[in-house]
């Protein structure tokens, strides 16, 4: 009988301890979490509206002009630039015709204009699996044109070309390499 009591008060003490440790996690889990103020705080000061995992789409006569994707939004209301964070951006060319996706660290999109300024390790896919890559690039809603200055290198199946400053137009698809070009053309082994 006397070993019985024993499991009892060993059982006891067990469930009293484990309630008191779920009790502590829980209160400290609790504790960390910031009131809104606390949150609004920790933003910057002109930041009108942040949001996260967000999905923009641009129609123009409701036609889709581009997508853009990002991990986190943030909307500047004084000057009219909404800046996304971890940016893909798809465009799509004339009638929907060429698909290119964008990926970018930042895009800044500026709604009176219509463009997006993309900055940092940008890569860039279109259908046919040709890619570039480049520092900065600049879509003009108006001329329908991805443009950069940086230094930018294409590659597809066949080739591989180098230089500064590049022009894509995506009305016709026709892109161009602007300054000091260097270009390696491989032909197919029969």
């Amino acid at each position: 009988m006397q070993k019985f009591n024993k499991i009892k008060q060993v059982l006891a003490f067990v469930v009293i301890a484990a309630a008191s440790y779920l009790t502590v996690v829980i209160a400290l889990k609790y504790h960390r979490l910031k009131s809104p103020v606390e949150m609004l705080s920790d933003l910057p000061k002109n930041i009108d509206l942040s949001l996260q995992k967000v999905h923009y789409t641009n129609t123009k006569d409701g036609v889709l002009q581009w997508d853009l994707l990002a991990h986190k939004v943030d909307y500047y209301n004084d000057s009219g630039v909404i800046r996304f964070t971890q940016a893909e951006m798809v465009l799509f060319g004339k009638g929907g015709s060429g698909k290119y996706s964008l990926v970018a660290d930042t895009a800044d999109y500026h709604k009176k204009s219509g463009d997006v300024k993309l900055v940092g390790n940008i890569t860039a896919t279109n259908e046919s699996g040709m890619t570039f890559s480049t520092g900065h690039l600049q879509y003009s809603a108006s001329r329908s044109l991805v443009s950069t200055a940086d230094k930018v290198r294409l590659v597809d199946a066949s080739m591989s070309v180098e230089g500064a400053g590049m022009e894509l137009r995506l009305d016709t698809r026709k892109l161009r390499v602007l300054h000091n070009v260097t270009a390696v053309i491989r032909t197919r082994k029969n």
